[in-house]
């Protein structure tokens, strides 16, 4: 089936599953008999495992497509004093904890050279970012680093990827690579954005992150009046997780836990790893309380369940953090910077963090490991 094909199909079914009520609060149950609609689709309802009843529709070569209410998993605060979840992160209390201006300390390491970064924060941004994408990707490659996922809380990022090759860093063999984060500007929890995010030309879409920065877990945590993402009720995933992990798991992508509650980490491990799914990243562990803290228990569990525990290079300043490698083990750790914000720059955070771990008596096959291996393994990249 053709692109037109697929695309009158799907104009279709908006027109066959059009809502009544207001802001596509329903879709109408009487569906009609598929003849009546006629090739390339039929009508379908969701897995009992979904439970859904939305119209869904299975396109003659296979593949399926829904079209539903997207932000079901947004709940909007009556109070909603803040606004928008990336004006609350532009605000003086915000801004007054990040560290300025960045200067490049030029530090350099042999476990850099190779090294991939999951977790590269850049410009243009809604809030202070100390560089694009592209003066980002050229200090990466000129460092001697292989390759970077870049990272947006708010929007896709595998279109960035895609111009970070062509234009920043062309010939040189730099591997950039894009993501999408399930947060309120991309539908919450939301199939819709996971398809177009791994359908951008190119194909360097890599990881899915839960929600970040607008996950219920955060925004309650911090007692902040703004619109959350929900990816449970009443200690069960909703829905849209399962949707979301199915198709993480047909489009062979990343999984990344995000900012949701340590429990709720433990429910998304064991149901994707359910469905399959072997790439699976616990976002920065014990960050803080407003991010998936959990106990050691939890994280000895969903590494054995074949997880790989992310910590970030300001984390390797604390004494907590080096025991958790330590009795996790750096088979099972990977190291990213999660910088961007104005202050230490991606390359000087990251080798600050080989530094602190190699005075703490890791060897270098376990940097290697840590820097180098397992973020290569956690998107799919083979191991050099």
């Amino acid at each position: 089936m053709g692109p037109l094909q697929k695309y009158t199909a799907l104009m279709a079914l908006l027109l066959f599953a059009a809502p009544s009520g207001s802001a596509l609060a329903q879709v109408r149950e009487d569906r009609g008999h598929p003849s009546e609609h006629g090739p390339p689709y039929q009508a379908l309802r969701f897995p009992e495992d979904y439970g859904r009843k939305d119209a869904t529709v299975k396109l003659d070569d296979g593949t399926k497509i829904s079209w539903y209410v997207l932000d079901s998993t947004i709940l909007w605060p009556r109070d909603n004093t803040v606004g928008d979840a990336w004006t609350s992160f532009n605000t003086p209390t915000n801004n007054k904890n990040n560290p300025g201006p960045t200067i490049d300390r030029h530090l350099s390491d042999p476990i850099l050279r190779g090294a991939i970064d999951l977790h590269a924060h850049h410009g243009p941004d809604s809030y202070p970012r100390y560089g694009d994408a592209f003066e980002v990707a050229k200090l990466m490659q000129e460092r001697g680093m292989r390759g970077a996922v870049f990272k947006n809380h708010w929007q896709e990022t595998a279109s960035i990827a895609f111009l970070v090759r062509k234009y920043a860093v062309p010939g040189t063999g730099f591997l950039a690579f894009g993501a999408v984060c399930m947060d309120t500007p991309e539908g919450g929890v939301n199939p819709n954005a996971i398809r177009y995010m791994s359908d951008v030309q190119g194909g360097f879409g890599a990881i899915v992150w839960m929600p970040t920065h607008d996950s219920e877990h955060e925004v309650q945590t911090l007692k902040q009046a703004r619109p959350y993402v929900r990816v449970s009720d009443n200690g069960k995933l909703l829905p849209e997780v399962f949707e979301v992990l199915d198709l993480i798991k047909e489009r062979n992508l990343t999984l990344a836990t995000g900012h949701v509650s340590a429990d709720e980490m433990m429910l998304i491990v064991k149901a994707a790893r359910k469905r399959g799914i072997t790439k699976i990243i616990i976002t920065h562990a014990n960050l803080g309380a407003q991010y998936t803290d959990p106990t050691i228990d939890q994280l000895q569990e969903v590494v054995a369940k074949g997880a790989v525990v992310e910590f970030v290079s300001g984390q390797t300043a604390q004494a907590a953090i080096i025991d958790k490698i330590r009795k996790l083990g750096p088979q099972n750790v990977l190291i990213s910077s999660d910088s961007g914000l104005p202050g230490t720059n991606h390359t000087d955070a990251l080798v600050t963090a080989i530094q602190r771990l190699r005075t703490a008596g890791f060897k270098e096959a376990d940097l290697k490991r840590m820097f180098q291996d397992n973020p290569a393994k956690a998107i799919g990249l083979p191991v050099l």
